[in-house]
């Protein structure tokens, strides 16, 4: 059937070189890379030929006027429809050389190039549909041409597009050059997308370990991305043998990128408790992208294809702005945000400036734009990590400051119990209540008695923080833990333990009168249990101090 096809296309350009005998744009082909611009070098076919299902009958019988007559489009730039042109290709050398259309969405390519040693034209197919004979060149279509040094090549070109985003320039490769660019392009492309792609599963691993939405919102931002780049480089096809031309999705998918962009900036930047109006409208902006996005795959893509521009260009502009916003209020997350996406604007604005009539054709600019992007996506998840950090930090304070005295920056009663839940081996638990401290505050004040409380904190620290640690368990209540290798090191840090207590309350004396401490000790070789080594500590000191009180 593909056969059958195929002669009645050749049968349809041979008519047409036959027909139409006009001259066409001059081409000298030499090694190397040859460009034709897009300059008047398309003509426009009547809209009421149907290329797919092209035959001689079909086409030729609404050309009855020729060639020559049918009107000649400025550029292909903005445009969309079916044209058709006619190339002269004066060849430097024998051999192939290789023919790349520089345009993003083709639906159907046809080809023909005759001879003056050919019998019949050679026809070739290069739409995205039709690309298994071709060379697989992404974000473009190719094919190849055998020509001979000493005669005139005739080529004839047909497409047909939805639309044509940029002017439709013509190169010419010899094969050395052509597969050095197809590595490139190719290779740029597909690294960018794996990288995209990746990045993104990595975000939804960290969102199904940690449930956090910023995660979810930044795997949707890379993965739109990635999935849609892959469409409109044409890899999608290529993998799967789509039968659509799924070029065009990858605009129709950008409004979905663009609503999980905003969630997740929101997200990122902590907007719903931080920055409430711009929480707000980032809501309404993703909101309206997923509507724009629902109601593209139902308009003509030449509709789509304007709001998507649109919205990139509302973006990138938002995103820039709210870059340095961020960074002038020291929310350093907006570092790699901002980096990111002034690389990938560069990349746009040389994607723009390689398509313009006054820096004519640049090198690997789709590339460029897709490598940008993946780079721009790096950086996204990077601010993710950086979100995580900042996360980690707060709970580290929470966490400290839910577990340590503000007065002493003791451990409080909360790291005394995790601590007594941990206790093995050997340890020597102290139980410590200070006294004189009401008469301290009813004298002094409570700013004097709390110098006493910080001091006694203090000299713990000094006595103790070498063998275990020291918490602050209520208001004048203190207690140590601490540990030791074995029982007979047991016994002889339960001795320390008491001369350290007793030259503790000495020195608190000779600073605050009357002051001092009362203490109980218990080892763990006593009791079953922490708790139980604790309780018995406890009972120690209060009965260490009903015998100072009888002292007394």
């Amino acid at each position: 059937m593909l056969s059958y096809l195929q002669c009645l296309r050749a049968l349809c350009f041979f008519s047409l070189a036959v027909v139409f005998p006009v001259l066409g744009e001059v081409v000298d082909l030499k090694n190397g890379k040859v460009t034709l611009q897009d300059s008047h070098i398309w003509r426009e076919l009547p809209a009421s030929i149907e290329l797919a299902n092209i035959d001689s009958a079909t086409l030729l019988l609404p050309l009855q006027t020729g060639y020559e007559h049918l009107p000649i489009a400025p550029s292909l730039g903005g445009e969309s429809g079916s044209y058709i042109t006619k190339l002269l290709l004066k060849p430097s050398a024998d051999g192939r050389y290789f023919v790349v259309i520089n345009a993003n969405f083709i639906d159907i390519g046809l080809s023909a190039y005759v001879s003056g040693s050919q019998s019949r034209p050679q026809l070739e197919v290069f739409s995205q549909l039709a690309d298994d004979a071709t060379p697989h060149l992404l974000h473009f279509q190719s094919f190849a041409i055998q020509v001979n040094e000493s005669e005139t090549v005739e080529l004839w070109l047909v497409i047909k597009a939805k639309q044509f985003p940029t002017p439709v320039s013509i190169s010419f490769y010899d094969p050395a050059t052509f597969y050095e660019y197809q590595i490139y392009n190719n290779g740029l492309s597909i690294a960018a997308i794996t990288t995209m792609t990746l990045l993104a599963l990595l975000a939804i691993l960290v969102y199904l370990s940690t449930k956090k939405r910023v995660a979810l919102t930044c795997a949707g931002y890379l993965g739109l991305h990635g999935i849609g780049w892959a469409a409109a480089s044409g890899l999608l096809d290529d993998l799967f043998n789509i039968p659509t031309n799924s070029t065009y999705w990858g605009m129709m998918l950008f409004p979905f990128a663009i609503a999980c962009a905003g969630q997740f900036v929101s997200d990122l930047f902590d907007c719903p408790s931080n920055h409430k109006k711009l929480f707000r409208f980032l809501r309404v902006f993703s909101v309206i992208s997923v509507v724009l996005g629902v109601t593209m795959w139902f308009l003509p893509f030449t509709t789509g294809f304007l709001i998507s521009h649109l919205l990139a260009m509302v973006w990138m502009i938002l995103t820039l702005s709210i870059g340095v916003t961020m960074l002038k209020i020291r929310d350093y997350r907006a570092k790699y945000f901002l980096t990111g996406n002034l690389l990938y604007s560069a990349s746009l604005g040389y994607y723009i400036s390689a398509h313009s009539h006054y820096f004519g054709e640049l090198p690997y600019s789709e590339s460029a734009v897709v490598v940008a992007l993946s780079v721009d996506c790096i950086c996204i998840l990077l601010c993710l990590a950086e979100w995580f950090k900042l996360q980690q930090i707060e709970f580290n304070r929470n966490y400290y400051l839910s577990r340590t005295d503000a007065m002493t920056k003791l451990g409080n009663r909360f790291a005394l119990s995790e601590c007594i839940e941990q206790l093995n081996g050997f340890y020597v638990v102290v139980y410590v209540d200070l006294d004189g401290l009401k008469t301290v505050n009813d004298r002094n004040g409570h700013q004097e008695g709390d110098k006493l409380i910080v001091e006694t904190a203090r000299l713990m620290q000094r006595s103790f923080s070498h063998r275990g640690s020291v918490f602050r368990s209520g208001g004048d209540e203190f207690v140590s833990i601490l540990h030791a290798q074995s029982a007979p090191e047991l016994e002889e840090l339960t001795k320390s333990c008491r001369s350290h207590m007793d030259a503790l309350s000495y020195e608190l004396s000779q600073a605050w009168r009357r002051a001092g401490v009362s203490f109980g000790i218990a080892t763990s070789v006593e009791c079953d249990s922490a708790k139980d080594c604790i309780f018995l500590a406890d009972k120690r000191m209060y009965q260490y101090k009903s015998i100072n009180k009888k002292l007394a």
